[in-house]
């Protein structure tokens, strides 16, 4: 077990290099994604909105949030094995209400899952997923209860971190890409406004690593991430 163990930290050490300090694409992700989701959030709802009707939902804006959420990896082509994983996340948008059933929202989230590989503890080899991504829902349903299909896509960036103790060596790198997400829901008014959950996702995650400073071994590494995920939200319709 511990001579796969250093197989597996020399290959993440081979495929990512040594990089002691977080990437810039993490950090310019989170300074471009959090902006675009304040502006899904309040820009979208921020024009003279109809009067509510029943309340419920109806037209308007609205908030929410994913508490947990729990992914299985079914494809990892050019990539390690990864275990299924846990995450959460928030996100905004404005709801359209025409008719008595039809209803559809655009909106914008932000997502974030570990990323665990498998056969290995998380300290010593483990990452982060983060996805920024407009979204739209359409489907039907009363001011009490609705179900909808669901599709978004934007950018998504995979950060891993390693520590290889018998070496005395450790790093950090990450990979951006593209993110296609696809799924569906229903969601129910428990009070007032308050409403909850339930949606399966299934994200198709394409990412690029193009770093020379692979110990004399430099090559494209593009790779993917597919999973399928179960999801609860709860959030609060204006």
């Amino acid at each position: 077990m511990m001579a796969k163990r250093r197989g597996m930290l020399k290959a993440v050490v081979m495929r990512f290099g040594v990089g002691p300090f977080p990437s810039p694409w993490l950090r310019a992700a989170f300074g471009v994604g959090l902006p675009v989701l304040a502006a899904a959030a309040v820009g979208l709802g921020g024009g003279e909105a109809q009067a509510k009707g029943g309340g419920g939902f109806d037209q308007g804006g609205y908030i929410m949030g994913t508490p947990g959420s729990v992914s299985i990896p079914v494809d990892t082509d050019d990539f390690f094995d990864l275990d299924p994983t846990f995450g959460w996340g928030f996100g905004g948008g404005y709801m359209f209400a025409e008719g008595k059933l039809f209803k559809a929202t655009i909106g914008g989230v932000f997502e974030h899952s570990l990323v665990i590989f498998d056969d290995l503890d998380y300290d010593d080899l483990g990452g982060h997923l983060v996805r920024f991504m407009p979204e739209a829902r359409i489907g039907a349903g009363t001011n009490k209860v609705w179900g909808y299909g669901l599709m978004g896509g934007g950018v998504a960036v995979v950060n891993v971190n390693w520590r290889n103790d018998f070496f005395d060596l450790d790093g950090r790198e990450s990979a951006p890409g593209f993110n296609m997400q696809l799924g569906g829901g229903v969601q129910a008014i428990v009070y007032k406004n308050l409403f909850i959950g339930g949606e399966f996702d299934v994200d198709l995650g394409f990412f690029f690593e193009d770093d020379d400073d692979q110990f004399g071994s430099p090559r494209d590494d593009d790779f993917t991430i597919h999973t399928v995920s179960i999801e609860a939200i709860i959030g609060w319709y204006f």
